[in-house]
C-alpha cells in the first residue's frame, strides 16, 4: 500500500510508522560492522532491504535486483529497479566515505546516463537522484553517527531521504513513440553492447576459454565472411541482437519480450538467425553478466515502445515528408511504404549508431515507391524491348544480381513481379519457377552482416510458401562477400 506522506505536529515531521522502522532496521544493520572493516559490499544486502522495502511501499509489483559486478566499476551498476519487463532505474553504491561529487563526474555514471535518466548514486548515508529534471540530494546521517550508540535517526533525515527514494521509484520509463527517439535509444545500448561482447571476445581467445560467442565468431567467420576480425563480429552482432529484438517485439503483439520467449518471436529460418537466438539462453551464465545487463536494456526500450505511435511515424500514414524529401502521393504509395516499414528504419538505426559507417558503406535506402517503379520498369523493358513475354520470370534468359542488397528490399521486389507475371505465388507454375529460376537465378551479396541477417529475417517472414522457401536459400552464395 502506499504510504502517506509525513505530517507536521508543532514544527516535528511525523514518519509513517513502516518507514520509520525500515529505517531504523537499516541504520541498526550498518551498526554490525566497524566503520573500518567495511568495503563497499558489507551493507549491500542492508541496502537491497531498504530499497525493496521503500519500493513495495511505492507500488506493488516493482523489484530490487542487486547486479554484481565482476570487474570494479565495469558492467551493469550495483541495482537494477524494475516492474515487470520494465526497467525503471538503476542504483550505484559507493562505499562509506566515498567522494560521491567525483563519482558522479565519472566516466562510469556518464555511461549509465546515456541509458537511464532514473539513477540513484548512494554511499549508504547520503542519496543522490539523477533524473531529467536534475540533481537532488539528501543525507540520512554522517559516519560519525553510527559510532554514537545514543544516535537515533531524525524524523525530518528519514522523511526527506524516503521521498527522494520513493520519488525515483514513481519515475515511470517513458515509452518511445517516433523513429528518431527509437534509433538513438537502441542505437545507445548497441554501442555499449558492442563494447562488451568485445571485451567478453578477446577474453575468451586469449584464456582460451572459446564459449557459444566465440564459436558464433567462427560460423560466422566460416559462413558468411572468412576475413572477420573479433572488433566486426561484435559490431554486427550487438547491431543483430538489438534490431533482432525490436523485431521480436514487433511480432509479440501485446505480450512483453523476454530472454527466454524471445525465440518464440524472431523467425528461425537459417541458421545464423537460430544461432543468434539461441544465445540468448547463454546469457544466465556468469561471464555474460556485463553482456546480459545492456540486452535487459535493449528489451525495456522494445517492450515499452509505443507501438502504434511508432508504426505511425514509419508508415508515413499523414503523408508527412521523410527524411529523404519522398512524400507518399496517393494510396498506391502509402500502401508500399507501409508495406515494409521496420526493416527500412534500418538505415535511420545505422545512422544513429555510426554514421561513419552508414556512409562509408553507402548504407542509403531507396524508398520502396521508388523501387516499385524501377523493378516494374525493368520488366517492362524485358517485355517490350527485348521480347522476353515473361519478364523477370523468364529462367532461360534473365539473371538478377542485387550486389549490394541491404535488407533485401530490392530482391523481395523482383519476387512480387515474377510471381505477378506468373499468376500468382499459389499458380502451377509457381513451384518450377522457384526451384529453376528463383533459387538458381536471382543473387544478393551484402558486405555488413546485420543488414544482410535482417535480408533473412524479411525473407523469411513472407506469407506465401513460395517466398519461404526462398528465404531458406537465397543467399546460398554469400559466403564469398567482400
Amino acid at each position: 500500500m502506499r504510504s502517506m506522506p509525513a505530517s507536521r505536529t508543532q514544527g516535528i515531521q511525523v514518519m509513517p510508522i513502516t518507514d520509520r522502522n525500515v529505517f531504523d532496521r537499516y541504520l541498526l544493520a550498518l551498526r554490525k560492522t566497524p566503520i573500518d572493516d567495511k568495503t563497499e559490499h558489507t551493507d549491500r544486502s542492508a541496502l537491497q532491504s531498504l530499497l525493496q522495502a521503500l519500493a513495495e511501499d511505492t507500488e506493488k509489483g516493482i523489484a530490487v535486483q542487486h547486479e554484481p559486478k565482476r570487474v570494479v566499476d565495469k558492467g551493469a551498476p550495483d541495482f537494477k529497479i524494475t516492474n515487470g519487463a520494465l526497467i525503471l532505474g538503476y542504483v550505484e553504491n559507493k562505499g562509506i566515505g566515498e567522494n560521491l561529487d567525483k563519482v558522479l563526474k565519472s566516466e562510469q555514471i556518464v555511461r549509465y546516463k546515456s541509458l537511464s535518466q532514473n539513477i540513484v548514486l548512494t554511499d549508504y548515508l547520503h542519496f543522490i537522484w539523477i533524473s531529467k529534471d536534475g540533481v537532488q540530494r539528501e543525507t540520512l546521517c554522517h559516519a560519525t553517527d553510527l559510532e554514537a550508540p545514543k544516535f537515533r535517526l531524525r524524523d525530518d533525515r528519514v522523511a526527506a531521504v524516503a521521498k527522494l527514494l520513493q520519488g525515483f521509484f514513481s519515475t515511470a520509463p517513458e515509452g518511445i513513440g517516433s523513429a528518431q527517439q527509437l534509433a538513438l535509444a537502441l542505437a545507445t545500448r548497441s554501442r555499449l553492447l558492442r563494447d562488451y561482447l568485445g571485451e567478453e571476445l578477446v577474453r575468451q581467445e586469449r584464456d582460451h576459454k572459446e564459449g557459444r560467442l566465440y564459436g558464433l565468431f567462427q560460423i560466422f567467420r566460416d559462413q558468411v565472411f572468412h576475413e572477420l576480425t573479433l572488433k566486426e563480429f561484435a559490431d554486427a552482432f550487438a547491431q543483430m541482437l538489438a534490431y533482432g529484438l525490436f523485431l521480436a517485439r514487433l511480432n509479440s503483439n501485446s505480450q512483453p519480450v523476454t530472454l527466454h520467449n524471445a525465440r518464440q518471436h524472431v523467425p528461425g529460418s537459417f541458421r545464423l538467425i537460430r544461432e543468434l537466438v539461441d544465445f540468448l539462453t547463454e546469457l544466465d551464465k556468469d561471464e555474460y553478466r556485463d553482456v546480459r545487463w545492456v540486452v535487459e536494456e535493449v528489451l525495456s526500450i522494445v517492450n515499452a515502445l509505443d507501438l502504434l505511435s511508432i508504426h505511425e511515424d514509419l508508415s508515413f500514414r499523414q503523408r508527412k515528408a521523410i527524411s529523404r524529401k519522398v512524400r507518399a502521393a496517393d494510396e498506391e504509395e502509402h500502401r508500399l511504404f507501409e508495406r515494409d516499414p521496420f526493416i527500412y528504419f534500418y538505415e535511420d538505426y545505422l545512422k544513429a549508431y555510426d554514421a561513419a559507417m552508414r556512409k562509408g558503406r553507402g548504407v542509403y535506402y531507396t524508398p520502396p515507391p521508388i523501387v516499385n517503379f524501377i523493378v516494374r520498369a525493368i520488366d517492362d523493358i524485358l517485355k517490350d524491348t527485348f521480347g522476353i513475354r515473361d519478364g523477370l520470370a523468364d529462367h532461360k534468359r534473365v539473371t538478377v544480381l542485387d550486389f549490394a542488397c541491404g535488407t533485401g528490399t530490392f530482391l523481395l521486389e523482383v519476387f512480387e513481379r515474377i510471381f505477378e507475371n506468373i499468376g500468382g505465388a499459389h499458380s502451377g507454375r509457381a513451384d518450377p519457377i522457384v526451384r529453376e529460376h528463383i533459387l538458381k537465378n536471382l543473387f544478393g551479396f551484402e558486405y555488413l552482416i546485420a543488414p544482410y541477417t535482417i535480408a533473412h529475417l524479411k525473407l523469411s517472414q513472407c506469407r506465401r510458401r513460395s517466398l519461404l522457401r526462398i528465404g531458406r536459400s537465397i543467399f546460398v552464395g554469400a559466403s564469398s562477400l567482400v
